[in-house]
């Protein structure tokens, strides 16, 4: 093979990387440490893995191709044959998206890391892909990243151009009266924050406009029906009794399993429920809520189940979001995005394994959180917050 042989991977890539807009960069890229020669990025189809490294790519256009791993050229030729032409040639950084595709991926990877010193990789792949379930071992190679969806902060700087600063759980609740006055008027942020938790955790919000919802939903479809299914070897039965077992989920949010009836309704073992739980989980797709006291086996049972954004209640069932399950949905997704979540002995979250957290309305009251230490309320449909008392929006600023 000769490097002529590549011109269409070749193009593909220039044409990808000079149509790539840098005035938005996601906070998570300043996290990553680039110098790494092996770096993976994992995440849900659709939070903007692809747009980091083409990002990274633009800085250093000199001797760098993005290359799509599902792309028809790999079925007939091998990675390691293609870096090694690309290599002679002078390529020294490699953008591999869509790593999960690639038969052997863990094999080719580490024969490349180890052949070529001074090449340098960044790996895309769905967040369900297990780096330690590959054939070859890389966990003592790479450093990985999850990437999640856009916060309200990010959200705020694509669709509206303005900064707002973030704050740790604890400056919230001591800082609450500060960041009302400061914030809350003269950002607009009740309007803009009602518009995020519809549509805005997803970046591609932007170019599919009132289709939106309709396109997260197929990008959901498409992650059970070839990541889920490529990652862990499910045949076309397997992948439908997930989806029977999504839109239960879907109907009844938060959802309390009781795995013995699920498994009569849906016809499914029990340990076949819990293991497309987990599944679901680790694609990206649901949230999972367990107490500190379990194993974090996926055979364990969960507490709560949640879907692991409020944007999905939309693309799932716009007229039917339930008021209680957005909010508890959101709350989730933004203490367990900046920290660690799990079931408390009484409320609804335990954050951080010290705060007792219950969310409701704004007449919510702390009889459920009786007794608990460092109890706090988190209320929708209220601007300001008070002692212990945090308004649903200042979550955005969670840092």
């Amino acid at each position: 093979m000769k490097i002529e042989d590549l011109s269409s991977l070749l193009e593909t890539s220039k044409r990808r990387i000079e149509n790539t807009d840098i005035t938005f960069v996601r906070d998570s890229y300043n996290t990553i440490e680039w110098r790494s020669r092996l770096i993976l990025i994992q995440g849900c189809r659709g939070v903007g893995k692809t747009y980091h490294i083409l990002q990274l790519l633009i800085k250093n256009a000199e001797k760098s191709i993005y290359l799509s791993l599902d792309n028809l050229f790999f079925v007939e030729h091998t990675l390691s044959s293609i870096v090694n032409v690309l290599y002679n040639d002078g390529y020294r950084i490699f953008a591999l998206d869509e790593v999960h595709k690639y038969p052997n991926w863990s094999i080719e990877l580490k024969n490349i890391y180890d052949s070529y010193p001074d090449l340098k990789m960044i790996v895309t792949s769905s967040s369900a892909l297990r780096v330690k379930d590959g054939a070859g071992d890389l966990s003592r190679r790479l450093d990985s990243y999850t990437m999640k969806g856009m916060s309200f902060i990010e959200y705020c700087k694509l669709e509206y151009k303005i900064t707002l600063p973030n704050f740790t759980f604890e400056e919230l609740l001591a800082e609450h009266e500060h960041i009302y006055e400061t914030y809350y008027e003269s950002f607009e942020i009740e309007k803009r924050f009602k518009a995020y938790i519809k549509k805005g955790y997803y970046p591609f919000y932007k170019e599919s406009g009132n289709k939106y919802h309709e396109r997260l939903h197929s990008i959901i479809m498409q992650v059970i029906d070839t990541d889920i299914m490529a990652i862990f070897n499910l045949n076309y039965e397997a992948t439908r009794q997930i989806k029977k077992l999504l839109a239960l989920l879907c109907r009844i949010g938060p959802f309390i399993p009781n795995v013995a009836k699920l498994s009569r309704d849906l016809a499914m073992s029990r340990n076949s429920i819990l293991v497309y739980l987990d599944y679901l989980s680790e694609a990206g797709i649901i949230n999972i809520l367990k107490s500190n006291t379990k194993s974090d086996s996926s055979l364990t049972k969960p507490d709560k189940i949640f879907l692991e954004n409020t944007n999905l209640l939309f693309a799932f069932d716009a007229n039917t979001v339930n008021t209680g399950t957005l909010r508890e949905t959101f709350v989730l997704n933004a203490l367990k995005n900046n920290g660690e979540v799990s079931t408390p002995a009484k409320g609804d979250f335990l954050y951080n394994k010290t705060y007792a957290i219950e969310v409701g309305g704004a007449n919510k009251d702390f009889h459920q959180l009786s007794g608990m230490p460092n109890a706090v309320l988190i209320k929708d449909g209220i601007s300001k917050g008070a002692k212990d008392i945090l308004p649903m929006w200042m979550l955005g600023l969670l840092k």
